[in-house]
């Protein structure tokens, strides 16, 4: 069962009967390959996957569908969320604060011009960052840095600058203004290239 599918599940988990113990983020491993997974409130995010997930969740059970299938069995032991696969495996993932969120990556949005021109930033654990129009528009390189829930970007090419809220909840970046004549701005988290 690939690790996006043990997500999948997860989501219907939070959504379903124990929402309120799996609210948060809970990360693990499976195969070898780390997992990562996110529930808030009536919302999820599953690492590597696009789609919104179905699902069906019982109190011992869960079954999702969307990017990934999932079918698992889950249980709470000492502070930790145990999934058992279809093969047996039993995957233990433990909580871990939302703010430890790395907030390297791509991120997509509309830049809240007229025109509803869509862009593309990159953040990169350097502090460095870069953005684009999209779709064939030319990299202009920057810097960022974190306080909290606040992110700063200084543009060099135009020597401009962005101040961003994060929202945790909606893995979200929210600019009151990004470039010339924009309204407010939202970029959102994308984890598949």
């Amino acid at each position: 069962m690939k690790a996006r599918g043990v997500a999948m599940l997860l989501v219907a988990l939070v959504l379903g009967t124990q929402g309120n113990q799996l609210t948060g983020r809970w990360v693990g491993t499976n195969g070898g390959l780390p997992l990562h997974f996110e529930f808030y409130g009536d919302t999820m995010l599953i690492v590597n996957d696009e789609q919104a997930l179905h699902f069906r969740a019982s109190p011992e059970s869960l079954i999702a569908t969307g990017d990934t299938n999932v079918s698992v069995r889950y249980w709470f032991a000492m502070s930790r969320l145990l999934l058992e696969t279809a093969d047996g495996s039993v995957i233990t993932m433990a909580p871990q604060s939302s703010l430890a969120r790395p907030l390297t990556g791509r991120w997509l949005g509309e830049l809240g011009t007229a025109d509803g021109a869509l862009a593309e930033l990159r953040m990169f654990a350097s502090g460095t960052a870069r953005w684009r129009r999209l779709p064939t528009g030319r990299w202009l390189d920057g810097e960022w840095e974190r306080e909290t829930r606040v992110i700063s970007f200084t543009w060099a090419a135009d020597s401009t600058d962005w101040v961003g809220h994060y929202d945790v909840e909606g893995n979200a970046i929210v600019f009151e203004h990004t470039v010339e004549e924009s309204r407010p701005t939202i970029f959102q988290r994308v984890f598949r290239p």
